[in-house]
């Protein structure tokens, strides 16, 4: 049995919700070359920028539980995520000139931020804070398609929406590192600005990095935990 108890203000556990929209993306394969997993046409890269919207985005929408610490804070969020890429590689169909494939993975997946923060008291309303920690991330749901610049384009036979399998994305559990800025309104919720950068790439043959940028919403509960106990049994 595990006992958690608050002490003289000093202790707080706020329960809530959060939604997190990530537009500010980053795909970089560590390649000039890419061969389709299917089809094993090669694609060019040409395009590991970091992008706005057109290198996909993210939609998370979860609960939150936070205990409180005198200034310290240690967060759970198990959530839903929607998580969409848009890579953009190039396949020669003539001597002289290439063909665009955006290829657009759709992934569902459940998310697990944990994070350790610590808070900066500014006013008696508004408090800022840094907070790093993990994202455990699940994969149950993968839709993949591609598309192709040229409305006629007599090499389409060639290519396959699952060419990018084991280089964007595959079915295997993984991390992500997660750094963040927040800012909190006393007792009703928070705001914040996070960076996530995945740990190691979907397949072996070629190193791929993910790095992402969202923003955060979180609305705590009208419940008051404070002194109280919360009992877990096994």
């Amino acid at each position: 049995m595990l006992l958690l108890s608050s002490h003289a203000n000093a202790q707080k556990l706020n329960v809530g919700i959060t939604f997190q929209y990530h537009v500010l993306k980053q795909v970089k394969v560590d390649s000039d070359i890419i061969k389709g997993a299917y089809s094993y046409s090669q694609y060019y890269v040409k395009d590991n920028r970091w992008k706005f919207f057109s290198a996909g985005q993210s939609i998370v929408i979860g609960t939150v539980l936070q205990l409180d610490y005198k200034r310290f804070y240690a967060t759970i969020e198990p959530s839903y995520n929607l998580n969409t890429y848009n890579y953009v590689v190039e396949y020669p169909v003539e001597p002289d000139r290439n063909e665009r494939i955006n290829f657009q993975p759709l992934l569902f997946q459940v998310d697990v931020p944990f994070y350790l923060g610590f808070q900066f008291k500014s006013s008696t309303f508004v408090r800022y804070s840094f907070f790093a920690g993990g994202v455990a991330v699940i994969p149950y749901f993968i839709s993949y398609q591609l598309r192709s610049r040229l409305a006629d384009n007599p090499q389409y036979d060639y290519f396959h929406s699952g060419d990018m399998r084991n280089i964007l994305y595959d079915t295997e559990p993984y991390f992500n590192t997660l750094l963040g800025f927040g800012l909190h309104f006393a007792s009703l919720g928070k705001i914040d600005l996070r960076y996530q950068h995945r740990i190691g790439s979907p397949g072996d043959v070629y190193a791929v990095t993910f790095n992402t940028v969202g923003a955060a919403v979180t609305y705590y509960l009208p419940l008051d935990l404070k002194r109280k106990k919360i009992y877990y049994e096994d």
